[in-house]
């Protein structure tokens, strides 16, 4: 039987993060030697400098039409980076995630409960892939704003610290450049930072409907005896346990980041909203904005559908005791089977912010809050 590795799911993320200086290199060679002074350029010029272009510009607003498009920008930037120090801050929890999935493929006893986890790390790679391939289409389409525009302008609102609106051709073909660098950049760590979460959640849920196929197979084969069925109840038991363990780490990392991603969604999506509705502005700029607004929904669809999908397997995972075998067997196992029913029936619900739960009602509930806000009293966007 082919061995599974669930961390292969996350070795694009850990690459970017590597890239980015946020993952240290191996300390024996020379890029690990001298990670720390790479990593401390690499936030000062990226993290740092991005920032204060965009939130500079934010605070050096004139008008309505300016302060929306800015704000639309600045929040979900300085969001972004908030998430991203908290998973830095965490990442040795999150690293010890990798271990407890690594013991869980090897409890793997099926070709079928093998396929199941093949599946979770093929759909974790491939929502990776259309995150960032919608980025790129994103992207694509400023850019493509900036050559069809007769003013010069920056992909998005920023502050420059020199004019390069009325220098020479060059300075603004420089200033562009190292303008778009530094967002593709950032682009780059906001699709690595919003699909990371959301890949360990659909990696726990394969997992979960991995040990709700093993438990719903508990006593069904003949060769089995009794005392050995039971001890595949411990063993599933066990499972169990080490999934919640799995749970409760992964929902105190990604607790705050979730909340940020709530609160940077609603920003955007409020702020997006009045400028497209309430202000004149361009064919062009409206589709480059469209598509921003369709990006920030899209990071938090994508969250609350992989945190659906480990709720959803929880209730499998209830099913599946009452589809076991559990009438021809011990009493020691219908005790044991009583324990874990109880302990299943436990809604696998994350929750970000403690209270906040993370599922696909609250993203069909978000849209309507913020547009009836918006509605109420346009010019608190």
């Amino acid at each position: 039987m082919r061995q599974v590795d669930s961390s292969s799911a996350f070795r694009y993320h850990w690459r970017i993060w590597r890239l980015i200086g946020a993952h240290p290199a191996d300390p024996h060679t020379l890029w690990g030697r001298h990670y720390t002074v790479y990593a401390t350029v690499w936030s000062i010029i990226f993290r740092l400098g991005m920032w204060l272009s965009v939130v500079v510009n934010f605070m050096l607003s004139t008008s309505l039409e300016s302060f929306c498009e800015s704000l639309s920008v600045a929040v979900p930037l300085t969001v972004e980076n908030l998430k991203m120090f908290s998973l830095w801050r965490m990442r040795r929890e999150i690293l010890r995630t990798h271990e407890i999935l690594h013991h869980l493929d090897g409890r793997i006893g099926s070709l079928t409960e093998q396929k199941i986890i093949l599946e979770g790390i093929e759909r974790a790679k491939y929502i990776f892939m259309c995150i960032f391939r919608a980025i790129a289409v994103i992207l694509s389409i400023a850019i493509l704003f900036l050559f069809v525009s007769k003013e010069r302008l920056l992909m998005y609102p920023s502050w420059i610290p020199w004019d390069y609106k009325t220098s020479s051709f060059t300075v603004y073909l420089v200033t562009v450049m190292l303008h778009n660098i530094g967002f593709f950049e950032n682009a780059m760590m906001v699709g690595n930072v919003d699909t990371y979460p959301g890949s360990c959640l659909i990696m726990l849920a394969a997992h979960t409907q991995a040990l709700a196929h093993r438990v719903s197979r508990l006593g069904h084969d003949p060769p089995v005896t009794r005392y050995q069925c039971c001890a595949q109840l411990r063993r599933c038991i066990d499972d169990h346990q080490i999934i919640m363990t799995l749970f409760q780490s992964l929902e105190h990392s990604f607790s705050m980041s979730c909340f940020l991603q709530f609160f940077s969604t609603a920003s955007a999506q409020c702020s997006i909203c009045f400028f497209l509705i309430f202000v004149r502005i361009g064919i062009m700029q409206s589709v480059n904005m469209l598509f921003l607004f369709l990006t920030f929904t899209i990071q938090t669809l994508l969250l609350c559908y992989s945190a659906e999908l480990v709720c959803h397997e929880g209730e499998s995972l209830m099913r599946a005791v009452y589809d076991c075998n559990w009438l021809d067997q011990s009493v020691e196992f219908r005790r044991m089977i009583i324990l874990m029913l109880a302990r299943s029936q436990k809604p696998m619900i994350m929750r970000a912010g403690v209270f906040v739960p993370v599922q696909m009602n609250t993203f069909r509930m978000q849209p309507h809050i913020y547009c009836d806000r918006c509605a109420r009293a346009p010019t608190a966007c």
